[in-house]
């Protein structure tokens, strides 16, 4: 027996998709486990159901991704983000604050979960990505198992040239600057942390071009 109280699921199940009695839909747990379950009751409030079947899926990536973008100026632009790398597969997302970061906090966190938890729903993903509280681009350089960071250098290394390094451990961290780009200090910081750097090619690109770009290079991978 599972009892859905979510005023968003209730509402789009019975007012939206104007499902009702034995009609069924798919849900799934914090765990990723997903299920097909039967209504047997629907009101305002609530739905009861049965599970009838436990589904297998395969659209999680095998590889926990963890994104770690400087917040833009607007607000929108960091909700875009979140949207794109929660369909691309992210298991994480760090909102960063560098040196050049206008914008130091963030405050609508139940909004960003809703973008993710919908964004999940439409890719047909199992899990929610964690959105974290922000962080400070010191205090996290040093401590990344496998990470990559974009921007503009001499030697010009694609991600991809990194081959099979960057599924080293399953895990591998992008890190996205400002708008106004890393400054030679933070650069420094990562080059001492052996982080390892990438370009995206000769345009410039936008921060949340760039974070969507690097995404889409590791996760639409076939070693994922």
């Amino acid at each position: 027996m599972l009892i859905i109280s979510d005023k968003r699921i209730v509402h789009q199940t019975g007012k939206v998709l104007r499902m009702w009695k034995e009609d069924r839909f798919q849900v799934f747990d914090d765990n990723g486990d997903e299920f097909v379950v039967e209504i047997e009751s629907i009101n305002k409030f609530r739905i009861i159901a049965e599970i009838v079947e436990t589904v297998k899926s395969d659209t999680e990536p095998s590889v926990e991704v963890s994104l770690y973008q400087a917040v833009p100026k607007k607000p929108a632009l960091f909700e875009l983000v979140v949207q794109k790398a929660t369909e691309l597969g992210v298991a994480r997302i760090f909102p960063l604050i560098t040196e050049r970061t206008e914008k130091r906090r963030i405050t609508k966190f139940e909004r960003l979960f809703s973008i993710a938890m919908e964004a999940t729903e439409q890719s047909g993903r199992t899990k929610i990505p964690v959105i974290q509280h922000p962080v400070t681009f010191e205090d996290v350089i040093g401590g990344l198992s496998n990470p990559y960071i974009g921007y503009e250098y001499e030697g010009k290394k694609y991600l991809l040239n990194y081959g099979d390094s960057l599924y080293k451990g399953n895990e591998l961290q992008i890190i996205i600057g400002p708008e106004g780009g890393l400054s030679q200090h933070e650069i420094d910081l990562a080059k001492e942390a052996k982080v390892k750097p990438f370009t995206l090619g000769p345009r410039i690109l936008r921060t949340e071009t760039a974070a969507i770009s690097a995404l889409s290079l590791v996760l639409l991978s076939k070693k994922v």
